[in-house]
Parts: C-alpha cells; structure tokens; sequence
C-alpha cells in the first residue's frame, strides 16, 4: 500500500472557479507523506500564524486539514494501478463538492 499528499489552494477559486490542486510523486508511505505536508506547514506557519491551526491538527494525527478557510492538506492511499494523479484529482473534487455542499447546506453522498 502506497500513500500520497494532495494540496487544495482555493485562493484563486472565488475569482476563477477553479482551485490549484498540487500532489505528491506518489509512491510514498504514510509517514513519508504526512512529513512532506508536515514541513510545508512548518514553513507557513513561520510566515504567518493564520496557518497555526491546521498545522496543530496535523500534528494531532489528522489526514485532513484545512487554513484560512483556503488551503487543504491531506494524506490519501493510492490505489494499486491507477496513476496517483487521478486519484489525487478525484479526491480534490470530493472535498471541493463538500465544501461547496457545506456553504449551500446541501448533504453530500460519501
């Protein structure tokens, strides 16, 4: 079992109606993956505390976390056989669908 990191910046969403999706080189294991986001972290939270949060979350053991209201960070399993970034894509649209369903208060299906 393989693991990868996705990003979800949706600073750009509003203006554009897209958000930046970036991920990892795949391939990588749990531990691995979670550091990478760890460092990343590491740093923003350095330039600015608005990221404090998620980067406390992250050291509490969450796969899932989200800054400022626009940046996502997670850790996924990568499914044997399908390139990571269609997984990371897939995964990316699930949590944009969420947020989206959260700010209209629609239920979302898992």
């Amino acid at each position: 079992m393989t693991w990868n990191w996705l990003r979800i910046d949706l600073t750009q969403a509003f203006a554009t109606g897209h958000a930046e999706v970036a991920y990892g080189p795949g391939g990588l294991i749990y531990e691995a993956a979670r550091l990478d986001v760890q460092e990343v972290l590491d740093e923003l939270t350095g330039q600015d505390v608005g990221f404090r949060g998620a980067n406390r979350s992250w050291r509490k053991g969450e796969d899932v976390v989200m800054a400022k209201s626009l940046h996502i960070w997670a850790v996924f399993e990568e499914n044997p056989g399908e390139l990571s970034d269609i997984t990371a894509r897939r995964l990316a649209e699930k949590l944009i669908a969420r947020l989206r369903a959260a700010d209209h208060g629609t239920p979302t299906q898992s």
